[in-house]
């Protein structure tokens, strides 16, 4: 893993677990600036998701340009396509349980 892929993940995963904090902050005591706040960082996590996606695919077509074509690189191709989405993965499960709990934060406020 290089340091582009490193320093992604870490932005997502600050980003991620900082919405999630919000966002069960505003289950806990639901106020309007937790939802000022929700909106940009779910904004900036959706952002550095797609950007370590986008990478992960740009790594793995790049290793299909220098491999050539062969059975044994599609394998490593959708391997390194498979992996490529896990960012995505996090970074939306991750914003879907933020929401979850600013749901609930919203629904106990009125």
């Amino acid at each position: 893993m290089g340091i582009l892929a490193l320093t992604q993940i870490t932005v997502l995963a600050v980003l991620g677990f900082w919405a999630l904090g919000v966002g069960i902050a505003m289950a806990l005591r639901p106020a309007e600036r937790h939802y000022g706040l929700l909106r940009p960082l779910s904004l900036a996590t959706a952002f550095a998701a797609v950007s370590a996606v986008c990478s992960g695919l740009a790594a793995a077509l790049a290793h299909l340009a220098g491999a050539g074509a062969s059975p044994e690189v599609t394998s490593q191709l959708a391997a390194g396509v498979a992996e490529a989405m896990v960012p995505g993965v996090f970074g939306f499960g991750v914003l879907a349980l933020a929401w979850g709990f600013a749901a609930l934060g919203l629904h106990r406020q009125t």
